[in-house]
Parts: C-alpha cells; structure tokens; sequence
C-alpha cells in the first residue's frame, strides 16, 4: 500500500471562468485510458485534494496537532482544515481490508504522510499566487457559494438557508472556495504547457536508431602499487600516524576553560568522560593511531593539523575549531610515527587517499593505458583485447537514451526508450547519464573504436558492433506527452516538498501523539 500525493505546480494561474463547486479535478489533457488506468493511484490522490468538503467535518477530539509551516503558515490537524480534509478523503479511498493491528498502523501512517504532503502543496501554490497578486473576482465565489448543497432547496439557492447559516461558517466557506478556485486554476495553468512539436519530433528521432557495443575495461583499481608507492612517498607526510586524545565541547571559552583545568592538575581522561561531547569521550577521549589526512579532515582549518603535529609527547594543543563546527583541544600520546609502505595498513589507506583526493592521477594513468590498446587496429579488437589481457563485454541494442527516461503504466515504470542494458553490468550504472559514453557511441560508425573516456570506476574503451532501427520508435511519440505531464508533475511536487520555506515537523509529532502506546 503506498499513499502520495501528487498536487503540484509553479505557474502563475489563469483567471479562469467560474466552475460549479463539487468534485472535480484539473485538466490534465491526459486523455488515454489505457495510462488513465495505469495511473489510478495518482489520479485519485489528485482528486481527492481538489474535493471540497463541507466544513461539517470535525477532529474527532485529536486536537490542534501542527505537523509543520509553509512560508509560516501552519500545516496542522484542526478542525476543518485542509489537512483533516485530506485525511478523510484518503481513508474512505484506501479502507482498512483486514484486522492487522500492524498493517492499520502502516495505512494510518501512509494516510497522515500523505495528507501532509497534500497540505503542503496546497500552502505552496497559495503562497506563489498570493505572492503574484491573484485574486479571485467576489461574482465566482458568490456564485460558487450560491450552488452549494447546503444551501440548496428544492433544486435552487435558497436565501432563508443562507442566512440561518452562522457568518464564521460562511467566511470558512467562501475561504476554502476561493483556495479550491486558486488551486485549480494555477493546475490548469501548469499543465496545460505540452510538448511543441519540434521537441516531439526530435525525441522520436532519439528512439530511432539503437547501438550494439562491444567494450574494454580498465579498472581505477588496477593502478599499480609501483606508481601508489612512488606517489605517497612524494607526499609521505599525509601518512604519518599520531597517537592522540581529544576533547570535543561546543563552545571555544568551555573548551579552553577545561584545558586549564586539565593543566592544573584534572586528569585528561576524566575530563574527556565528564565532559567532551565525541564518540570518544567513553574512551577517555582516546583516537587511537590517526593519519595526519586523517586529523586534517577533521579540523576546520588544515593548518591546524600542522600545529597538533608539532606537540611535544603528552602536551595539549590549544582550542581548534573542528570540521563539524564545535572546538577541541588535543593531547599527543606518543611520538609521531613515519611510514611504512611496505605495511599493508598504510599501502591500503594511501590508495584510499588516492581515489578520493587525488583521482585525477590515477584517471590520467589508466587513460594512457587505455589509449594505447585504442590505437591498435579496430578489426583486433578481441584479439588485442585478450593478448593483453582486458576485459571484454557485449551490451545493446540499446537506443539514445539519456536518463532512462520512463513513464507510469499499472503502476509500473516501463521504459521510454530501449535502454542501456545496466542489469548484470555494474559498469554500465552510470552509462545512461554519461555525455561521453552516448557520444562514443552514436558518434561512431560500425566498426569504429572510440577513444577512452572515464566511465565511474573505470576507463572504458567502444567498438560499435552494429547500427539499428528501434521497433518501438512510434510508441515513444504516442507516449511522450505522459512523460512530459508526468516530469512536471515530479518537478513541481519536488519544487514545494523540497522548499526552504517549508518546515517539516511531521515525523515527531506523528509519533508522539499517534503511535500506539505500550500495553501495561
């Protein structure tokens, strides 16, 4: 069971004409039934928070629970409010189906988060059109409030209704109308943009034609302990090893207080487990051996690595700022320890530091292996590949499928296009989202050999097998518009749940109220 919702949108709205209250839901030009089936969960969601309820609906006792704010509105379960709504709505579409103390749990969970998430939207499309100065005419709200059911008699407005009604569930009325009125306009608004035709045409080209490859590989991690060793003795101070103790506070003048104390007399150790707020500080404050890289990264300023390096054995340096942004003082426990690189421990960090700091090194080095085996002779390239001992794989067809393009059916992703076969081929991961590796491969004739190019942990090296023609080239053309409604549909979901104005408070005040409480 998964509950989400899918309201979103960035646009200024339309002034549309005025609309009949009751269900509905916006325009989405998505007119095939076979996607509208595909994608019922998501269309009953949209629905749903576009419904408006009567402001009959009430907490049930829950009180005024605030699970978070946008742009500093509240997001909270109160009476009548939006997020009840959602809530209501949700749970007669999705109804308990079994006893499962466990799995009501899940779906009330799924239902609140989803509620939330609807809330959130809905604060977020009133915050873009209030900032753009929209502003609904009083002749639609009139005539929306004059349709409403509980002011109709006997098929038409009925005045003496209108007026027994209480002014404060009047104004709520018109207010929520008038939110209805703005959320849907600025819907219609967004998703009504369609692909022109030039974009159409120039993705259903993208499908035509497929590539067949054949590859070398040339691992990251093959950089010879030679060339490793050779490098970290340039650059053998990163390797030393301090043994150290440290004390974690967050304030400079605490820290330094401490260390005076320390001074005077306080054992180190005991003012680490009184005091320090570190994983370390149960230990006494003891690191252990650290790498100076390893000391560097954790201060905030590298050249503090250089002043904690310089202490004589069992003195204590001054207050530096840490990475993480509080203060520390350190004690040097023993003398400092040069490197071995015939240790196995030091030969293994130093690769490490190698593949994270100084990657390019190790790239450039592989690129020139690689580029020699390019330059052999195309028709070899088995041959060549095996004399030297490369690996080889096959993948394809697959066409130009930048991104893995997708879209929803049954609630299944199926592919936009053919795509880069990445199951079984964990080199290939990172292939669908790789300019080199679609320009070396549609850039080619069949045949031809690219040159290397970097591909995540590896060089790799293309030779096209074979051009193609997709099969499916017409259904990428039938299906795009979907994909495109769905893109912005994620786009302005990620626009709103991603804000920086939003303040998401839901998973604490979630679990302090709802969860179930343990049995006495």
């Amino acid at each position: 069971m998964a509950f989400q919702s899918k309201n979103s949108g960035a646009a200024k709205p339309a002034q549309a004409p005025a609309k009949k209250a009751g269900p509905s839901t916006p325009r989405r030009g998505m007119k095939n039934p076979f996607i509208y089936v595909g994608t019922i969960a998501f269309l009953v969601l949209v629905i749903v928070a576009f419904v408006f309820f009567p402001t009959s609906a009430s907490v049930g006792g829950a009180g005024a629970l605030v699970f978070g704010t946008y742009a500093g509105r509240p997001i909270g379960y109160t009476q009548n409010s939006y997020m009840v709504q959602q809530v209501q709505a949700l749970s007669q579409a999705n109804p308990a189906t079994d006893n499962n103390e466990l799995s009501n749990q899940l779906r009330n969970y799924q239902i609140y988060r989803a509620a939330f998430e609807s809330s959130v939207i809905h604060e977020g499309i009133l915050d873009e059109v209030t900032r753009a100065g929209v502003i609904v005419p009083d002749e639609i709200i009139d005539t929306q409030m004059a349709q409403m059911p509980q002011f109709q008699e006997n098929g038409a407005f009925s005045p003496k209704l209108y007026r027994d009604t209480p002014s404060s569930q009047r104004l709520d009325i018109r207010n929520q109308l008038r939110d209805q009125y703005l959320t849907q306009s600025f819907t219609n608004a967004v998703y009504s943009i369609k692909p022109s035709s030039k974009e159409d045409a120039f993705i259903t080209d993208m499908a035509k034609e497929t590539r067949t490859i054949e590859y070398a590989l040339f691992a990251l991690s093959a950089y010879p302990d030679s060339e490793l060793v050779s490098w970290a003795q340039a650059n053998q101070g990163l390797f030393r090893r301090l043994k150290l103790s440290r004390i974690t506070m967050a304030k400079e003048a605490d820290v330094a207080d401490l260390a005076k104390k320390i001074g005077a007399g306080l054992a180190f150790a005991d003012a680490a487990k009184k005091s320090s707020t570190d994983s370390w500080a149960s230990q006494g404050g003891d690191l252990g051996l650290r790498f100076f890289h390893e000391l560097q990264g954790d201060l905030f300023a590298k050249a503090d690595a250089d002043k904690v390096a310089a202490l004589k054995k069992g003195a204590i340096s001054a207050p530096l700022k840490t990475s993480a942004g509080s203060w520390a003082i350190f004690r040097l426990e023993d003398d400092i320890q040069a490197p071995s690189f015939t240790d196995p421990a030091v030969l293994a960090d130093a690769r490490s530091y190698m593949m994270q700091s100084e990657r390019g090194k190790i790239e450039d080095w592989t690129l020139a292996q690689a580029k020699a085996f390019a330059a052999l002779p195309a028709a070899d390239f088995d041959r060549n590949a095996k004399k030297e001992g490369i690996t080889t794989k096959s993948a394809g067809p697959f066409a130009l499928d930048y991104g893995n393009a997708s879209i929803n059916i049954y609630g299944q992703n199926a592919p936009l296009f053919t795509p880069v076969p990445t199951s079984g081929a964990p080199e290939l991961s990172t292939a669908p989202t790789s300019d080199k590796f679609f320009q070396a491969a549609f850039g080619l004739a069949p045949g031809a050999v690219s040159d290397p190019f970097v591909l995540g942990d590896n060089v790799m090296v293309i030779k096209v097998k074979e051009a193609g023609v997709a099969a499916d080239a017409g259904t990428v053309s039938a299906y795009y518009p979907y994909f495109v409604q769905r893109s912005l549909d994620n786009d302005l979901r990620s626009m709103f749940l991603a804000s920086p104005k939003l303040k998401d408070r839901f998973m604490d005040v979630y679990f302090k109220y709802f969860s179930p409480k343990p049995a006495k």
